[in-house]
Order: structure tokens, then sequence, then C-alpha cells
């Protein structure tokens, strides 16, 4: 299994085969069977656009 992958309703990134779905991987915590790529890097996060917001916003303010 992919270590990039996440599931796409919980955010976990432990996935099991279910024997039940014909070996289909879902997810360990939720049973959901939806998962997506996680970013490769940090600029591609959404973190990065809130910390550049949060930094304009201090600088502005002093």
């Amino acid at each position: 299994m992919s270590v990039n992958r996440v599931c796409f309703n919980c955010g976990s990134s432990s996935f099991v085969s279910d024997r039940s779905l014909g070996g289909k991987i879902v997810c360990s915590k939720c049973g959901s069977s939806s998962f997506k790529n996680k970013p490769s890097s940090f600029l591609k996060s959404k973190k990065l656009i809130f910390i550049a917001i949060a930094i304009a916003i201090f600088i502005i303010v002093i």
C-alpha cells in the first residue's frame, strides 16, 4: 500500500484490505473506501496559504 494516501472522510492514513469486499482497500478507522493522495510538498498544502495570510495581517497591524 502507498504511504501517501489518506482517507477522504476522516483523514486517517491506515488502510486494510477487506476480505468481504473482495480485497478492496478500506479505511481501518471509518470503513470508507474513498481516499486521496496527500499533497507531495508543503507548498501545495493549504497551511502555507493560512500562514502567508497570518504573516501579512501581522505585518499590516505592526
